[in-house]
């Protein structure tokens, strides 16, 4: 599980709290010295109070906590004799402060213990004023703020780490997310283009209802296989969607028809008669029905009409000739 320094600076103070209070209980039940028994108590409300006010969001109470500490001890600390206790604070200051904390927790330390020397026997002539003692004192202060500078290093790079993976995965976020607004767009810009598709190939073969079952479908422009196929296509939809008996295709508008357009009309119109629709061509002027007959196209199986009118006039007169006998025998069979 991974703990944060803040969480690691609460959870020794909060610590130290509860134990320099147990220990001043201890030192009370055991008949310590009063003055030993009110130092662990006052240490104790120090932590108290720190972990309080850090709990409360104060960022400050950690470097609180850690100077009281050290004033208590380098206050309370006998000039006489060397105890690890003068070290307590330089680790506390390692855990929860920074480099230069460290090293003026070391040197405030000796300073005040030096002050006291001169102010109870008038001269520096203390255990730590001792030039080997005092150079093992620097040397494991130095090493202390070593310490904490490697501890801030790495937190300082794991920190810049953290910054530059949550950058790329911003910039991941922000490409995925460009990546699929493209894709959107390119579906959009299909949809779009399939619609135009849609709507050019409706333009290129109209179709008119003119009457019921019949179908005007008037061809405008060149015609080349592509246009052809489409044109055969949509017939045949229209043809088999609205129950179409008759389809007029006028040839009025189409500029040049030669074999290619001719044999694509003759493919049209077969494959209208194999779904049961009659289809009559009309349209066709003079110049193009020579130049049907120069290049040798039978239109034997075509039907032709001059005009659409024509052609309507031609399919309702047929239907009429149909109905009426069949009415007749119908009005012979009831007599």
């Amino acid at each position: 599980m991974k703990i944060t320094q803040r969480q690691l600076a609460f959870i020794l103070m909060a610590g130290m709290a509860a134990y320099t209070f147990v220990r001043g209980l201890l030192n009370l039940v055991f008949g310590d010295p009063i003055l030993t028994i009110v130092l662990t108590w006052v240490v104790s409300a120090i932590f108290g109070l720190a972990t309080w006010l850090y709990w409360r969001g104060w960022d400050g109470a950690r470097f609180f906590a850690t100077a009281g500490i050290t004033l208590v001890v380098a206050a309370a600390l006998p000039l006489t004799q060397e105890t690890i206790v003068i070290f307590t604070p330089l680790a506390f200051a390692v855990a929860i402060t920074n480099t230069q904390w460290v090293a003026g927790v070391g040197l405030a330390i000796l300073l005040i213990l030096l002050g006291r020397d001169v102010l109870e026997n008038g001269i520096i002539d203390g255990i730590y004023a001792n030039i080997p003692i005092l150079a093992s004192y620097l040397v494991q202060v130095t090493a202390f703020a070593a310490a904490r500078f490697a501890l801030d290093s790495a937190r300082i790079e794991a920190e810049r780490n953290a910054a530059r993976a949550e950058a790329a995965r911003a910039e991941s976020e922000a490409r995925a997310v460009a990546i699929e607004q493209q894709q959107r767009e390119l579906i959009e810009q299909n949809q779009r283009q399939q619609e135009l598709l849609e709507l050019v190939s409706q333009l290129e073969t109209p179709a008119v209802r003119i009457a019921d079952g019949v179908l005007l479908a008037p061809l405008v422009g060149g015609i080349d296989s592509r246009r052809a196929g489409k044109i055969t296509s949509r017939l045949l939809e229209l043809v088999y969607e609205r129950r179409v008996n008759l389809v007029i295709i006028d040839v009025a508008g189409v500029p040049v028809i030669d074999t290619a357009v001719a044999n694509a009309l003759t493919q049209t119109v077969r494959a209208l008669r194999l779904l049961g629709c009659q289809v009559i061509l009309t349209g066709i002027s003079s110049q193009v029905a020579l130049t049907l007959t120069h290049i040798g196209i039978d239109l034997k199986e075509l039907d032709v009409a001059s005009s659409p009118q024509e052609a309507l006039q031609r399919w309702m007169a047929a239907q009429v000739s149909i109905i009426r006998p069949q009415r007749n025998n119908a009005e012979d069979t009831l007599n």
